[in-house]
């Protein structure tokens, strides 16, 4: 590899060239070294409930089976035969005891073993050790309040220790009820032209574009600049606010404070179903999360390097790169496990407007990535750096919310993600661990 890390970001962040969005050379070192080494997303519990339970999900560009075996043990494999390299799974999930590669039908029982290889007697001479010749495993796996994470990197971090502050945030989503959450109504998938760092730079805080790209989806959603609560940095004891836990990973939302109703601390959801389903359970979910968190109300948040959050919007998401210029979205929605029948189904509609690949908010970001991603490609522009200095010298710390804190509007979320990017490329996966 030729690349020149040391000029793709400047130290502090706040300057990062158009070649990290559009050079051949720059993806093929992160996919080895940010997506062979970083937690990385597969899926939620929810989706594997029972015994025999599989999904078909992806670690950057490979093609991975997540399990549960008949004990109940998740595991997680390259979805490739030892043989040849066929994949054993070419469905999205399902429920086996086995797989059995279509090439030659060597068979893979649900835990990982090979127990079954066609003459095995009369051809291999009874001779090939079966034992050894398994699945092949992701070094790790875990799990956080029902998120399952993977790593190819045998040493990195445990889970709960990769996600450090972002679990205080995290659980504002997770734990506001017991039994947790689960995704509901399948998987939105669809691709776009535009480079994976797009997505999560922006969902890790860039509250500075909604007013504009969404302008229109926010007006008829009642939230416009008329609003003040919605739209400037302090009101009556709140604060909108972003907030690195550590670098790359990062939140923004609001903080209410204790002058306003509790309504405030609600998704702002149109429907009178969902918001009467929030009030009745916010006794429960103060006494779970603390009267801080239970008035923390998170708009969007990213854990490195490509897992994302939209808690109004009921969405939780990730972007698999497909190359410099092509990413492959998929995006779940997430209920309170809880919650009653119809309660779900409005949040599944509420979740469909606004994301997904019909959702009015997912078409405006996507124009956005694709010509950004068109920009950072373009010849005369390539040695002009993009500009990430918003809120620099003004972040401040916070009695109550862990993390370097900014003001919504700014730009501290995106020069942690930038700099611990650059970070794993130059092989250093612990940066931002001390």
């Amino acid at each position: 590899m030729s690349v020149d890390i040391a000029n793709l970001v400047q130290n502090d962040g706040s300057l990062v060239s158009r070649r990290a969005f559009s050079d051949r050379e720059v993806y093929e070192l992160e996919q080895e070294r940010v997506f062979g080494n970083a937690w990385l997303f597969l899926g939620h519990e929810s989706e594997i409930p029972e015994p025999g339970d599989f999904i078909s999900r992806y670690m950057g560009e490979q093609p991975i089976l997540v399990t549960r075996d008949g004990d109940g043990k998740i595991h997680a494999f390259l979805n490739t035969c030892r043989h040849r390299g066929m994949m054993v799974c070419r469905v999205d999930r399902g429920n086996a005891a086995a797989f059995t590669c279509s090439y030659h039908a060597w068979t893979y029982k649900n835990n990982g073993d090979l127990i079954g290889v066609p003459l095995h007697k009369d051809a291999y001479y009874g001779e090939l050790n079966t034992k050894a010749w398994g699945l092949i495993p992701v070094a790790q796996i875990g799990t956080y309040k029902g998120l399952l994470f993977g790593t190819f990197n045998p040493e990195a971090p445990a889970l709960v220790d990769y996600l450090g502050n972002m679990a205080w945030y995290l659980d504002i989503v997770l734990d506001r009820r017991d039994g947790g959450t689960e995704v509901i109504a399948g998987i939105h998938k669809w691709e776009a032209p535009a480079n994976w760092k797009f997505f999560a730079d922006n969902q890790i805080g860039d509250l500075y574009h909604v007013p504009f790209s969404h302008g229109a989806a926010m007006k008829a959603r009642g939230l416009t600049p008329d609003n003040r609560r919605n739209f400037i940095h302090d009101y009556e004891g709140s604060m909108r606010f972003e907030s690195r836990p550590l670098d790359g990973f990062g939140v923004g939302g609001r903080y209410v404070g204790p002058a306003e109703p509790v309504e405030d601390t609600f998704p702002p959801a149109p429907d009178p179903v969902i918001q009467d389903y929030y009030r009745n359970v916010h006794a429960e979910t103060v006494a779970r999360l603390d009267s801080v968190r239970s008035r923390v109300v998170l708009s969007n948040g990213t854990v490195f390097p490509n897992f994302s959050i939209l808690p109004n919007n009921f969405s939780i998401r990730i972007a698999h790169p497909r190359g410099p210029g092509k990413m492959e979205v998929w995006s779940w929605c997430l209920v309170d496990k809880a919650a009653p029948s119809d309660v779900k189904d409005a949040i599944r509609r509420a979740y469909i407007r606004s994301f997904g690949p019909s959702g009015l908010l997912e078409q405006d970001d996507g124009e956005n990535w694709e010509r950004s991603t068109q920009g950072a490609m373009m010849r005369g522009a390539i040695d002009y750096p993009f500009n990430y200095e918003m809120g620099m010298g003004h972040e401040f710390c916070h009695d109550d919310l862990p993390g370097v804190l900014g003001k919504a509007e700014s730009e501290g979320n995106q020069r942690g993600f930038y700099r611990r990017w650059a970070a794993y490329l130059n092989g250093d996966g612990t940066h931002g661990y001390g």
